[in-house]
């Protein structure tokens, strides 16, 4: 019999799942985003996959790349990963080279202050890694003519890049011709990139020259007919040192111009199967727009995008790509078991009918955000939880692992959070909701932070924090005269600030941040006239039963403790509470109530 431990679980990063597990079960378990064009991407114009953290994009960079190898045997393909590949002491010896290079290069009006000019660079790196690639693939990706030997032979000035990683040494030897009389000779001369002393010696000038001459090379190369694709992606930048930081901004940035501009000379040599494709973090391009000279980055990014969404207009049927994966591997697990099961056998038997009076699959779906991670979260957090040899996913499973799931969503967010704030910052953002309410308005918040937070950062950029966390999932709007939500997931773009619509809390991030109510997909919106007195009669661990008169009867009712206003242990038998009715849990023929202010 499979179990929920027995799932296929993956890991929330697919490259870690995919070098740790392989890439079998990983394929068997993907799902294509629905409005996803891959054909845009392979023999489009389009060259970056943009998103939010947890969307799918390396995921879909590992899809991709399988899907070129099955169109063509031969297809040739290499990662490039900027979180790896580039080690922060390479991106140091970036920055001082760049600082100096700058000073001898035409860079157009839009030139950076402190000469933080990068394309350069990185151009150099990635015609190094063509290099490579060329020759790991028994040099059949180039035609091995003239232009080609020479590109070669200026690559071979330099060191090899180190196998599978972009990087510049500290110290770079080259051979420089001079001409002493009929002689010629060639000493070699040092570039110390880390050197504050360091001026524009023949060495350095040498090192421009060739990058110059592989420029113009480059559009000359002719390719073959094997496809040949390179693939970037962990474009990561945090905010704790902000010298740092910025030059990790400054570094994306110019990889962006420089992906883009290289897959333009692609598109006339390149045989219509060659192209650069780079992952994007939509908060790292926030990040840019924020702290850097952007260059009219969007004009790039949003001319040559293709985002990843997850939007299904039916949110009750487990047709939704988000719970087809939640299908996908439980069907895995049941296979290896000797079980061959339907996708539609698989939904009967692993869900029941209704949870807490909601379509399970709409239930499971305002767990989370539409993305893929979500899956993987709560598959993870079911196993790690007392309901793991569970045979399907009722509402005690739920239950069980809602605090585990709160905690690791309210992380993931938080690591967004750190492209646009530091460290201390994120932490006071988040220590303001703590303990705050479920449903807010602004003038209730404005008032917590003049009473408790006056001197963080809430104080001066209360609305950009509420931009920024509603475009993250933290919070949403809610509507009590119109009964509705907008969530940035869900394609509702801004946060609204209005008498009629509300601030709400995640339901996932509720838990976490120790906020007295369900989130369990409840309909929030309450009238004055479900407002009912109840008395204790009983005190359990984890809830406590009240007795009611309910249309002229006696009845009883439990609340949960994360229904309740303060720990169980604070109430005592015969205790009156005000309370609104959340659901009737016709198992044990008993109401569910949350204790409300009053």
């Amino acid at each position: 019999m499979t179990r929920i431990r027995d799932i296929y679980t993956g890991k929330p990063d697919a490259k870690d799942e995919i070098e740790t597990e392989g890439e079998k079960s990983f394929l068997e378990t993907y799902i294509e985003p629905i409005s996803f064009d891959l054909n845009s991407i392979v023999s489009g114009t389009n060259c970056f996959v943009s998103g939010f953290k947890g969307t799918g994009k390396t995921a879909l960079l590992y899809y991709l790349d399988d899907y070129i190898k099955r169109s063509d045997s031969v297809a040739y393909s290499s990662f490039v990963f900027f979180k790896d590949g580039i080690p922060n002491i390479t991106k140091q010896e970036m920055e001082v080279a760049s600082k100096r290079m700058t000073s001898f290069i035409s860079i157009g009006k839009d030139v950076v202050i402190d000469g933080n000019e990068f394309e350069v660079l990185w151009r150099w790196l990635i015609y190094q890694r063509i290099w490579e690639d060329n020759i790991d693939c028994n040099n059949g990706l180039f035609e091995n003519d003239d232009q080609w030997k020479k590109f070669d032979k200026i690559i071979q000035k330099t060191p090899p890049p180190v196998k599978r990683k972009l990087s510049i040494p500290s110290r770079l030897k080259l051979a420089i011709p001079v001409k002493t009389g009929d002689v010629t000779i060639s000493p070699e001369a040092e570039i110390d990139f880390t050197s504050a002393n360091v001026m524009m010696t023949a060495a350095y000038r040498q090192l421009l020259d060739m990058i110059a001459t592989l420029d113009e090379i480059f559009p000359t190369l002719k390719r073959t007919d094997i496809p040949y694709y390179i693939f970037v992606d962990e474009l990561e930048a945090y905010y704790g040192d902000e010298k740092i930081f910025k030059r990790d901004l400054y570094l994306i940035r110019d990889l962006i111009f420089t992906v883009k501009n290289l897959n333009t000379q692609f598109m006339r040599f390149g045989n219509g199967k060659t192209k650069i494709v780079c992952s994007v973090r939509k908060e790292i391009l926030n990040a840019i727009n924020r702290f850097i000279v952007s260059k009219e980055l969007n004009k790039v990014t949003s001319g040559f995008d293709v985002p990843m969404v997850w939007n299904y207009t039916n949110t009750n049927s487990f047709n939704h790509p988000i719970l087809r994966m939640l299908v996908k591997r439980i069907q895995l697990a049941e296979t290896l078991n000797g079980v061959q099961l339907t996708e539609e056998e698989i939904v009967q038997k692993w869900f029941p009918e209704k949870i807490d009076g909601f379509e399970p699959a709409n239930y499971i779906l305002n767990y989370g955000w539409n993305k893929p991670r979500d899956i993987v979260r709560l598959i993870k957090c079911a196993q790690a939880s007392l309901c793991n040899d569970y045979t399907l996913f009722n509402k005690a499973v739920f239950d069980g692992i809602r605090k585990e799931y709160s905690r690791e969503s309210l992380d993931e967010i938080r690591e967004e959070m750190l492209a646009l704030y530091s460290e201390k910052e994120t932490a006071d953002i988040i220590m303001c909701l703590m303990g705050f309410r479920a449903i807010f308005t602004l003038d209730e918040l404005n008032n917590r932070i003049e009473r408790y937070y006056q001197g963080t950062i809430w104080k001066t950029e209360t609305l950009r924090i509420l931009q920024d966390l509603y475009r993250l999932g933290f919070i949403g709007n809610i509507s009590k005269s119109r009964r509705s939500y907008r969530w940035q997931h869900k394609g509702d773009d801004q946060l609204i600030l209005s008498d009629d619509w509300d601030i709400m809390v995640h339901r996932a991030l509720q838990s976490v941040l120790s906020i007295n109510t369900s989130i369990a997909g409840k309909n929030l919106i309450q009238q004055p006239s479900n407002i009912y007195e109840v008395t204790i009669c009983a005190l359990s661990l984890n809830y406590i039963d009240v007795s009611f008169v309910n249309e002229g009867k006696k009845s009883i009712a439990r609340i949960r403790s994360e229904d309740l206003l303060k720990s169980i242990s604070a109430y005592k038998l015969g205790e009156k509470l005000s309370t609104i009715i959340l659901d009737k849990n016709t198992r044990k023929n008993k109401w569910l109530m949350k204790e409300i202010e009053q």
